[in-house]
């Protein structure tokens, strides 16, 4: 009887240890199992996901930038500038007749001009006068240098002296002048101007002369009258 009960005894100890044991080493696999699959899975398609967008913004910024930049430089550039002189029959030269295109007073002389074979010739008389002389000029756009030569050439009774003035004028702009008082050979003068921020769909290119003195007459001629389109560093 004692040792029926001490193996009873024990059979029934190491059966309620072992018992335990089956669900232990179960349960330990199922979660290692869970946690590397969910692990993979998700570090996998985080770099897939993250690679594509940046491989596409990066694709997309560079050819809109690309694009843009290359058109504008394209519609900005500035036309180039070149250097022209655009008063028509500047030496009173393309006729011995008239003096087309130029029109108001004056009249053409072959006697001594500052360039063979024409000047423009004006008559003041009885100590006073006055005159004007004018082209029309078109599509005037930058800065221009306005150049010409003058003389006073003849005089009929001139007793205490004369004052003239010869003044140049683009359209509404007038520009420096010369102040003749007595008898000169040629004289050169040259005056820039400018269109400014817009350019001049027309003007008229203009000499007004006046006289005043103690004189019966007096002759002053003017010749090779020239506009020219500046460009580069003298423009400025």
């Amino acid at each position: 009887m004692v040792r029926y009960s001490i193996l009873a005894v024990a059979f029934a100890i190491l059966g309620a240890e072992a018992s335990p044991c089956r669900p232990t080493t179960v349960t330990s696999v199922a979660e290692a199992s869970s946690t590397i699959a969910s692990d993979t899975t998700v570090t996998a398609l985080a770099t897939t996901v993250t690679t594509a967008l940046v491989e596409t913004t990066s694709t997309a910024l560079e050819e809109t930038t690309s694009t843009a930049v290359a058109e504008t430089t394209t519609t900005t550039e500035a036309p180039a500038c070149v250097e022209t002189q655009v008063v028509v029959n500047p030496g009173f030269d393309d006729s011995d007749s008239n003096k087309s295109p130029w029109f108001g007073d004056g009249s053409l002389t072959t006697d001594g001009p500052n360039t063979a074979p024409n000047a423009i010739s004006f008559v003041f008389s009885n100590g006073q006068g006055s005159a004007q002389l004018s082209q029309t000029l078109t599509n005037l756009d930058g800065n221009y240098r306005l150049s010409y030569n003058w003389a006073v050439v003849s005089g009929v009774n001139v007793g205490a002296g004369f004052s003239c003035s010869i003044t140049p004028k683009v359209g509404g702009d007038t520009l420096p002048g010369a102040d003749p008082y007595e008898f000169v050979g040629w004289t050169p003068e040259s005056q820039t101007w400018s269109s400014g921020s817009e350019a001049v769909a027309q003007a008229d290119l203009s000499f007004v002369l006046e006289c005043f003195g103690e004189y019966d007459q007096l002759t002053i001629n003017i010749d090779d009258i020239t506009f020219t389109k500046l460009c580069g560093p003298q423009a400025k």
